[in-house]
């Protein structure tokens, strides 16, 4: 940046004392040139950033889409959501289409500039009338080259590089600008005293200092902590060892037993709130909390209560510290535990999912297991609790995930405990289970605080904190709840008298957890099994993929499949010979400069000729400047040719590289988005959103960029050497040595680049998968202070990342070197060849060849650069057409635009005939379903019939393939047998019609970012009425009125501002808008209150009441009136009957579950199935 400037006055000087005045024009051609590039470059920054946000944008959106993907498929919705992402991606498009168009501008200036200058001084010397001679015009020629390289080449790229430069610093500022997290909340005692107490804290001391205040816990106290006894002996006799070598890891352990030591008996209460006022975004019009005054003391049980929405959720983030507190002030006395409603995983063994990061006390980890009910599902584990869990727990089901997130926040030792929701998604005896064992058992004398919609607890626990709309009051005990809120008598009875049943485990079939490869592939973020994270990716690719690099040749094939998704021949034609004209003029000026100072020098002679002999004055009048115009006007006319050329060249390459990579990226996500659920289960959406962010973008704005480069460099290394030869012939044989060598050692680098350069590619994922779990797990992290490990890990991955692409740079620089090396030799034998040489050459040429020559070594080493370059960059290419070519599902009628030809001959499935299904009739004949070809199957001959209109309840243990029976009806995966519905076989008729004939209320309901309309009818097929008249129905038209947009209101990224309860209900209501005759009910009641789970039921009754309803139910009294149970068993059909009938009988696996909940429900629940029955079947 500095130089450019300074090497400019330098040479503005030596052109003066050469040239006088037109010297100085030329350098003003240069000057007038540079600071139109330096506003290109401004520009280009200024587009970078417009680029920055519609990447990101794009990117946010794949995101979304990849972790809904599965419910995009079983609502058959590609199509809307395919458009989506062409739109977002024609924005950003358009943008770099913009930077590309300035960047070909300022390509061309680069071939033009020195040329101009040149142009200016020769015309400039001659109109002067001086003298012009060979020596002096070469002399120009070197300088205003050095010029050109430093001033429109590196300044002004300098210049561009700069505003990016600050561009990206901005952003960062930004985000580094936000607020940080504050946790000001903790008051805890002082940790010295905690500490030598810990080391003689012996329990009988323990038992004389709690007396004192919570008397009734002195037994429970002792109770638990006598099993420890031994542990406890042992640690206390090394105890100093301990606190000096684990002191990290122990830290937990001590602030769990700091509460023995040291208990000032004036701090009572646990968590003090005064005034408190809170809301998420301060933008918010009313508060998510208000004013809410408490105090809960130490040692109690309190359970949080209150209707979807009303808060829960938010009055534990206050206590967290996570929500913005507008007024008033939380005192937190003690260290906290905590487990999140939405069950937090991250990919590594359970173990230490469990563990998180502290040190492993076995007898404790085996308590936390029990109490957790863990240990069964433990054996069904491949490798127990060492077995790998995928990024978003991808292999667990529901309920597993639940309890692994119950266990770890159990393991951790604290004074308080928040349990947001953690048995709405486990079965009724295993949420009594944790209830008892976890709750009351080995978290007895701790604080604990449980919001929870399963009301049978209540009557457990010390108060009762009902919120309601952000208004928090107190009961003290159920009677109390019961006398003001009486409505709440009713919903006690009912509902949670039969609580639920069978698993929201929703045992994804334990989906990897056969020996299959899965396991082996998940990076493991732990043990930093990173190294070839890719190398699974599909060996067959990647074998063909380094085949193609080790010869370094990825030139042929992928350059021109790279040109062929968007460009004909024709056009790739055009291109070439633009190109070719260009730089065929741009020689052409090289070689016409000699010639003219040679015709100029020439009629100087004769000039000073005819002026020693004055005799004839004709000859004079011809020798006049005159006789020199027809040369300037076809100099003049070539140097504005090589202007036009030459833009028309960059801008049409430019054009034609974005219509590539536009129709790259299409085919990609068009493949990705109808290929089989299988692909989204082997790779985290870490590494399916890096091939769509980094490597397109590389695809976009470097690649084009690079070959462009290379193109013209190569072009003007052969124009340069054209030169040369038609001067020295003999030239021709160093450049053909020269030629191998550099090839040679050009080939000896790209093999070594081309694999770093993969290598960075596959150690940046992880980079990416290990940001994504960190962010969804983020309040259950700062609730474990585990920020730092995290740091940590974070960093390791990063580093490993960046010493890849250093690498990559000093690789890039060795080789720089060796070809400078080479060059120099070069240009010494060129040089003394002319001396050494008898045949004589005109200064002319001889200045000629040698400018050349050293021009050349320059280009051959950024040529040489460049083309390594291209090749790299064209591994995105590589990476991304490897995602063009995954299999789509069988049977899909819309198969994209971008269908193989092969494809397109396949015969097309059948359409359903319209109506269907009308009945509504479903058979399984011998239904075997698996998910991975090698497994065995999950679904074991399945025969059953579902009659028209019947409503089936499906129950069954975790792992007993329910969620299964869903995936075959969908035909989520491959199924063998015939599944029929009203008599057409599904496998013959395309996916589309079938899943958009099956109404499902999924699991976890997902909302996708855009507006409340899109979400309930991305395909606008219904009027405005009919969906607020759904809205209406199930209660949500009230909170969609007061957002205020109505319809077009804004859901933000996976609908997180909506409660959970909320998204069960706005599927809901698209399962109604869409009034199919069959709907699949995925255990929509996991985490809702009674009151929103009233509504979804009655809902369901009285709109689908002539519709086939199946119900994967968990909590038994949903079920107990319906027309048949289908008990399932380790994927086949255990039972298939009547509930009344099947509890006739005393050995049935159903009367075994149903006598799990306790006596009172069990007898409303015959109650219930022998009313339905008699309704049905009249008395007996």
């Amino acid at each position: 940046m500095w130089s450019a400037p300074i090497s400019m006055l330098i040479i503005a000087y030596f052109l003066y004392t050469e040239a006088g005045y037109a010297g100085l024009i030329g350098i003003a051609a240069v000057s007038v040139v540079v600071p139109i590039q330096s506003y290109t470059g401004k520009l280009s920054s200024k587009f970078r950033l417009q680029t920055a946000i519609k990447t990101d944008e794009r990117v946010r959106l794949m995101d979304e889409i990849i972790s809904g993907v599965q419910v995009i498929k079983m609502y058959a919705w590609e199509k809307p959501f395919c458009a989506l992402i062409e739109t977002a991606r024609k924005l950003e498009l358009q943008v770099v289409t913009k930077s590309a168009y300035i960047r070909g501008i300022y390509m061309t200036f680069n071939l033009f500039t020195t040329r101009m200058a040149l142009y200016a001084t020769l015309i400039s010397i001659l109109l002067f009338g001086n003298e012009l001679s060979a020596d002096k015009v070469f002399v120009f020629s070197s300088y205003f080259n050095i010029l050109a390289h430093t001033m429109s080449g590196m300044f002004v790229r300098g210049f561009a590089e700069i505003a990016e430069c600050i561009v990206a610093v901005r952003r960062l500022q930004h985000f580094l600008m936000y607020e940080e997290f504050q946790d000001n909340i903790y008051t805890s005692n002082n940790f010295t005293a905690s500490l030598n107490g810990s080391i003689n804290s012996v329990s009988k001391q323990v038992s004389n200092k709690t007396s004192k205040n919570d008397i009734p816990y002195i037994d429970d106290e002792i109770d638990s902590y006598e099993n420890l006894d031994d542990s406890l002996e042992k640690r206390r006799h090394n105890g100093l060892i301990v606190v000096a070598s684990d002191l990290l890891q122990n830290t937990a352990n001590l602030m769990g037993e700091k509460k023995h030591s040291s208990m000032p008996i004036e701090e009572i209460y646990a968590i003090k709130m005064t005034n408190l006022t809170a809301k998420w975004e301060p933008s918010q019009s009313e508060n998510t909390l208000e004013s809410v005054n408490l105090e809960m003391q130490k040692g109690k049980i309190y359970a949080v209560i209150g209707m979807v929405g009303a808060g829960k959720s938010s009055f534990l983030s206050a206590i967290l510290g996570e929500i913005d507190i507008t007024e008033g002030h939380v005192k937190v006395n003690g260290s906290l535990s905590y487990a999140g409603q939405e069950a937090w995983v991250f990919g590594s063994t359970v173990r230490q999912n469990i563990l998180f990061g502290q040190s492993y006390d076995r007898h404790r980890y085996q308590k936390v297991i029990k109490a957790c009910s863990l240990s069964r599902d433990f054996k069904q584990f491949p490798q127990g609790d060492q077995t790998v869990v995928g990024e978003r727990g991808s292999s667990l089901s529901g309920g597993q995930k639940a309890r692994i997130n119950l266990a770890r926040s159990l393991y951790r030792q604290a004074d308080i405990y928040l349990l947001d929701d953690p048995l709405s998604a486990v079965d009724t005896h295993v949420s009594k289970h944790l209830f008892e064992e976890c709750m009351q058992r080995y978290l007895a004398g701790k604080t604990r605080i449980l919001a929870t919609h399963q009301l049978q607890y209540v009557k457990n626990v010390d108060a009762i904190i009902l919120i309601d709309q952000g208004k928090v009051t107190v009961f003290s005990n159920f009677q109390d709840l019961l006398k003001q809120r009486p409505e709440y008598a009713e919903l006690l009875a009912a509902e949670s008298e039969t609580n639920e049943d069978s698993s929201l485990e929703k045992s994804t079939m334990r989906r990897q957890f056969s020996s299959s490869s899965t396991r082996s592939r998940t990076p493991e973020a732990s043990s930093g099994g990173t190294d070839d994270e890719e190398e699974d990716e599909d060996p067959q690719g990647l074998n063909d993929g380094l085949e193609g690099t080790s010869r370094g040749a990825v030139k042929g094939s992928l350059f021109i499949k790279y040109f062929q998704t968007g460009a004909n021949l024709c056009l790739a034609f055009t291109l070439l010979l633009l190109f070719i004209s260009t730089q065929f003029i741009a020689s052409l000026n090289d070689y016409f400069v000699p010639i003219l100072v040679s015709a100029e020098e020439m009629r100087h002679y004769y000039l000073i000729q005819a002026k020693s002999n004055i005799t004839n004055d004709t000859l004079i009048e011809n020798l006049d400047i005159s006789s020199m115009y027809k040369y300037l006007y076809i100099y003049t006319i070539i140097v504005v040719g090589i202007f036009c050329i030459g833009i028309t060249r960059s801008l049409s390459f430019y054009k034609v590289c974005i219509l590539c990579s536009q129709k790259l990226h299409d085919m990609a996500f068009s493949a990705l988005i109808r290929t089989g659920m299988r692909f989204f289960d082997i790779n985290p959406s870490g590494r399916i959103l890096n091939r769509f962010s980094k490597d397109m973008g590389a695809i976009d704005e470097l690649l084009p960029k690079a070959i462009l480069d290379a193109g013209q460099i190569c072009m003007m290394m052969v124009g340069s050497l054209t030169v040369s030869c038609i001067i020295n012939p003999l030239f021709l044989i160093p450049i053909i040595f020269l030629g191998t060598v550099f090839y040679w050692i050009r080939k000896v680098f790209l093999k070594t680049s081309k694999n770093i350069k993969r290598m960075e590619g596959i150690t940046r994922s992880p980079v990416f998968t290990h940001l994504n779990a960190t962010l969804n797990g983020l309040s259950t992290i700062r609730a474990y202070c585990a920020q730092d490990i995290l740091k940590k890990e974070f960093d390791k991955l990063q580093d490993v990342h960046t010493s890849t692409v250093y690498m990559y740079v000093t690789a890039s620089t060795a080789f720089g070197f060796s070809l400078d090396v080479f060059c120099f030799i070069f240009i010494s034998v060129v040089t003394f060849s002319f001396l050494l040489l008898e045949q004589s050459f005109s200064g002319g040429e001889v200045g000629l060849a040698i400018t050349q020559v050293m021009a050349m070594t320059g280009m051959i080493q950024w040529g040489m650069r460049q083309n390594a370059e291209v090749a790299n960059q064209l591994m995105s290419v590589e990476r991304v057409l490897e995602y063009t070519q995954v299999i789509p599902e069988p049977n899909l009628r819309d198969r994209g635009k971008f269908a193989k030809k092969t494809e397109k001959q396949i015969a097309l499935p059948a359409n359903a005939p319209k109506n269907w299904p009308t009945d509504g009739m479903i058979k399984f004949r011998s239904v075997y379903l698996k998910y991975v070809e090698e497994d065995p199957p999950v679904l074991k001959g399945l025969n059953l019939i579902i009659n028209p209109g019947e409503k089936i309840g499906i129950v069954g243990r975790t792992g007993a393939g329910k969620s299964s029976l869903i995936a075959a009806l969908f035909r989520l995966t491959k199924i063998e047998g015939v599944l029929e519905i009203d008599g057409i076989d599904t496998g013959s008729i395309c996916l589309e019609d079938l899943r958009r004939n099956i109404s499902i209320i999924p699991q976890d309901p997902v909302l996708f970012s855009g507006t409340l309309r899109r979400n309930l009818d991305p395909f606008n097929e219904f009027t405005d009425k009919a969906i607020w008249e759904v809205l209406e129905e199930v209660e949500l038209k009230d909170a969609v009125v007061t957002a205020g947009t109505g319809l077009e209101s804004r859901v933000l990224d996976r609908g997180s501002n909506y409660s959970v309860g909320q998204k069960q209900l706005v599927c809901l209501a698209r399962a109604i808008l869409r009034n199919n005759k069959i709907l699949m009910l995925d255990e929509a009641t996991a985490n809702v209150d009674p009151q929103t789970d009233a509504l979804i039921q009655h809902t369901i009754r009285k709109k689908f009441a002539k519709c086939t309803v199946l119900t994967i139910a968990h909590r038994l009294n949903t079920i107990m009136d319906s027309d048949k149970v289908l008990v399932m068993d380790k994927g086949r059909m255990a039972e298939f009957d009547h509930p009344y009938i099947l509890l006739q009988n005393s050995y049935s696996q159903f009367k075994s579950l149903v006598k799990e909940t306790d006596r009172a429900m069990y007898d409303q629940l015959v109650k219930v199935a022998k009313q339905s029955y008699i309704a049905k079947y009249g008395e007996r």
